[in-house]
């Protein structure tokens, strides 16, 4: 049974994409932890905060909490182990940095999967494929993700798995992201719209679902509050105070640095889109892409100007440049050239 199971599982290509993922994030990651003082983020600060159980922290983030007590239970199973591998020269704590890395480098491993697999419906060459995958691994944000206490990498899990629910149908993954997707960021609630119109899910049991979640969120939210000395409607207050940098947001973005902000994120692989627009083959290959993809591209660029960090929050793109990169690629090769490199993909 056991030998049947770890056949089954060696032969998916998903797993091996999770070997890859883990093995390109974990170098740069590692680096990252080594480099940077996670006392200095107002937000790491606030996460390290609940991984020592201390609720008394910034309102917007005290209630993210899944990737902070998993870098616990790590921390509680191997710190010991963590301890004795510290680098003499390593600032801080070691044991607590590399807890966090272990949770995010496996939640980001992850969120490669998801990404492999949605790009993998749209892209029929297997390397290309990988290509796509790669332009996420190598961006500099994928690092930081997965080196720092952060909690990002559950909030792009959870993106990811709503692209490929709502791309394949999927009803297990979008409930899935309807009851861990508040957890992992309030602002999920602008991608709840776009679940709710074109999840394949009858619109009452999406209500019901949508309604267990929330009352499930909030229930945990008020015992937080209570334990935590903190007024509930200042909480609502500070989220809805993120109105107040649009403004800033759209004037930053919009400038040279907006340019610096997004060239972050697609780095030098926007270079594609000039075979593209010499072998006018861009907008051909945009449309290609189902109308819920425009609606969470339209979220993402929300959410950005609603922080002034603008090119963390673009981040959340990156499953939708992969798969236009890997269209162009099958656009830009010729067919004898791709037949040479033909894999079968297998999903999930």
């Amino acid at each position: 049974m056991l030998k049947r199971t770890l056949t089954e599982l060696f032969t998916r290509t998903e797993f091996w994409v999770f070997i890859l993922c883990l093995a390109v994030i974990h170098g740069p990651s590692v680096h990252i932890i080594d480099i940077v003082d996670p006392s200095m983020g107002n937000d790491t600060v606030s996460y390290l905060g609940l991984f020592n159980f201390d609720f008394n922290q910034y309102t917007v983030r005290k209630y993210r909490v899944i990737v902070p007590f998993a870098a616990r239970l790590i921390y509680e199973l191997f710190g010991g182990i963590f301890s004795r591998l510290s680098p003499d020269t390593f600032p801080g704590n070691f044991a607590v940095g590399m807890s966090f890395l272990v949770v995010n480098n496996i939640i980001m491993s992850l969120f490669g999967v998801f990404v492999y697999r949605f790009i993998s419906n749209y892209s029929s060459w297997f390397v290309a494929s990988l290509v796509g995958l790669l332009s996420m691994l190598a961006c500099r944000w994928t690092a930081i993700f997965a080196g720092e206490p952060l909690v990002d990498s559950l909030y792009l899990l959870v993106l990811a798995m709503v692209l490929v629910g709502l791309k394949e149908k999927n009803k297990t993954l979008i409930i899935i992201s309807i009851f861990l997707g508040p957890w992992a960021k309030e602002s999920f609630i602008f991608i709840a719209p776009i679940i709710f119109f074109f999840a394949p899910l009858n619109k009452l049991k999406q209500v019901l679902l949508f309604a267990l979640s929330g009352a499930i969120v909030f229930s945990a939210r008020y015992y937080i509050d209570s334990i935590s000395g903190t007024n509930a409607l200042g909480t609502m207050q500070e989220n809805f105070s993120h109105f107040g940098s649009i403004l800033y947001s759209l004037k930053r973005l919009f400038s040279f640095h907006g340019v610096y902000e997004i060239f972050s994120i697609t780095g030098f692989w926007i270079l594609l889109t000039i075979p593209a627009f010499t072998k006018r083959i861009f907008v051909k290959t945009l449309v290609r892409f189902d109308f819920f993809v425009f609606w969470f591209v339209v979220s993402a660029f929300f959410q950005a100007i609603l922080s002034t960090d603008i090119a963390r929050m673009l981040y959340m793109l990156t499953p939708i440049l992969a798969a236009f990169w890997a269209m162009l690629i099958v656009e830009i090769f010729p067919k004898n050239i791709r037949k040479n490199f033909s894999f079968s993909n297998q999903h999930l």
